[in-house]
């Protein structure tokens, strides 16, 4: 202490020089000239008898008090033990390469090869795997029963195809009163069966998508009109059984009566326009009545699955 005062407390080490102590005559020193602090050397830590023993020791989690959050159970029970100097390491012999499979073959050869071991019926169909197959069964059964285009896609079908035969109908009725061909009742019942199929084909539909839904409309009134579809499904598997007893009908125009019969003048004469026309009437009320089918089952289940989800609706409410 110098006159009574005390001097500031230096705060930085001696070999850092201070900007305020520089005098400004005095020319600055260069960085080689300026003190560099002193090399503190540290004796290493000595290793304990017991420190392989330490190394060597199973990792251990220490239990965690019930009081503690559970976020630190959640982090010591992921703890990694540390790795040790004595660690074993594990040791496999040449044969865990069999376990591997077959590693000489071309690439997915078991899944493509029955012959293989890992190859099998089911999975060489088209070559695709049978998880692959139920994936795309599932997807499809999901459009079927969700998409609002699927009904749509269907009677719009049906109801070209009730088209084509009620044409082919009209057409055979025509050329029958040209030729003189006695008319059969397949004929007249396909013209009457499919206009009326016509009409409801394009009620149902405008109902279907313009009408309440299923829950602001009585069940009921919902299963009378798909009982509908089965209706035209019966009149439509009658008009297909007449059809096909027509074209193979001896007394009609399509087939000849037997040469060595009685009354062979009486025999009528085969028509070619009118048999053409009645085959493509036959083939096209079997597709119709695959359409109506279709139409039908897939509205059944559609309603079931509506009602099922309904159902379950107000149980857990």
């Amino acid at each position: 202490m110098e006159g009574g005062q005390w001097k500031s407390v230096r705060t930085l080490p001696t070999w850092v020089q201070r900007r305020e102590e520089e005098d400004e005559d005095e020319p600055v020193r260069p960085l080689s000239q300026i003190s560099t602090p002193p090399t503190v050397h540290r004796r290493p830590p000595e290793r304990s008898a017991h420190d392989a023993d330490r190394e060597t020791a199973p990792f251990t989690v220490s239990p965690v008090p019930e009081t503690a959050s559970r976020w630190r159970t959640f982090a010591y029970g992921s703890l990694v033990p540390p790795p040790t100097s004595h660690s074993e390491k594990l040791k496999k012999g040449d044969n865990w390469l069999d376990e591997q499979g077959v590693l000489d073959g071309p690439w997915l050869a078991s899944s493509r090869d029955p012959e293989n071991d890992g190859g099998s019926n089911d999975d060489d169909l088209l070559f695709v795997s049978a998880k692959t197959r139920r994936r795309w069964y599932k997807r499809i059964y999901i459009m079927l029963l969700n998409n609002p285009m699927v009904p749509l896609t269907f009677r719009a079908i049906t109801w070209t195809l009730s088209l084509v035969a009620l044409a082919l109908a009209v057409s055979v009725f025509q050329h029958s009163n040209e030729f003189e061909v006695p008319q059969k009742p397949s004929t007249i019942m396909a013209i009457v069966v499919d206009v009326f199929a016509l009409i409801y084909l394009i009620w149902i539909t405008y109902d279907e998508y313009s009408g309440k839904p299923l829950g602001l409309r009585s069940p009921k009134a919902k299963m009378k009109l798909i009982m509908f579809d089965l209706l035209f499904i019966i009149f439509d598997s009658a008009n297909l059984s007449l059809a096909f007893d027509t074209l193979f009908d001896t007394r009609w125009s399509c087939r000849r009566q037997a040469v060595g019969h009685e009354n062979e003048n009486a025999r009528p004469k085969t028509v070619e326009p009118i048999c053409t026309r009645q085959r493509a009437l036959a083939s096209f009320l079997f597709l119709a009545l695959c359409g109506w089918v279709l139409t039908f089952t897939i509205s059944v289940f559609r309603y079931a699955s509506i009602v099922l989800l309904l159902v379950e609706r107000v149980s857990k409410a």
